[in-house]
């Protein structure tokens, strides 16, 4: 009858329904309300988790009272790099001190950065890199970013607005979300570095150029 496959079809609506709210909480990245020690969290651009081409973001708070933040901008395809003759090339930067929790926000104190760059993305692949630097900071230095709790409860990577008591809307800043395609960061500058090779001729290649370049602006 009618009315019997009315109710079907409202049966099947409901189901359906049900299916992509589990799917948006259980499997769908949610943003991080609630930080977790020793977990690695992944932070999009503005609001958006990150898809597999883009920059991002992980940190991770120990329980010690140290952090791991890591810039992963390796993942773009070749021909996304350098564009507008900005002369970028795909790299990844290592951070590691100290947190403290004020007014619900992680504020960082570094005392370790280093960084890795590739000749281009094939060399990513390959894990050979032309290019490592490291700086340690004896007595640690604060920077200006922070983890910041939002009013809406959820927590992203950002700066303090004027007031101090909320993020500034008007910088970069990148949500925290789960669902982390990493599991596990380096916990020391030796560990970050040695998951790469480097790349002797392409680090020579590179110090030409950059002394070809310096011999132009003078």
């Amino acid at each position: 009858t009618v009315r019997s496959r009315f109710k079907v079809l409202i049966t099947v609506i409901i189901i359906v329904v049900s299916l992509i709210a589990i799917k948006k909480l259980i499997v769908d990245p949610q943003p991080v309300r609630d930080i977790k020690m020793n977990t690695v969290y992944i932070c999009g651009f503005w609001n958006r988790y990150p898809v597999r081409t883009q920059s991002r973001y992980y940190i991770e708070f120990k329980k010690d009272g140290t952090y791991v933040l890591m810039h992963d901008d390796s993942r773009r395809h070749q021909e996304n790099y350098g564009e507008d003759g900005d002369g970028s090339r795909p790299e990844i930067e290592f951070l590691s001190g100290s947190y403290e929790i004020k007014n619900g926000n992680y504020v960082l104190t570094m005392i370790d950065s280093a960084g890795v760059e590739f000749k281009d993305a094939k060399a990513v692949k390959n894990k050979k890199i032309n290019r490592y630097s490291h700086k340690n900071y004896k007595d640690g230095e604060k920077i200006k970013l922070m983890v910041i709790l939002t009013k809406k409860g959820n927590y992203l990577m950002g700066y303090l607005d004027a007031t101090g008591k909320s993020y500034d809307e008007e910088d970069t800043y990148y949500w925290l979300y789960n669902k982390s395609d990493i599991k596990k960061l380096p916990n020391s500058v030796e560990e970050f570095r040695n998951q790469f090779k480097m790349d002797k001729k392409a680090e020579q290649e590179r110090l030409a150029e950059e002394a070809r370049l310096t011999g132009q602006s003078q």
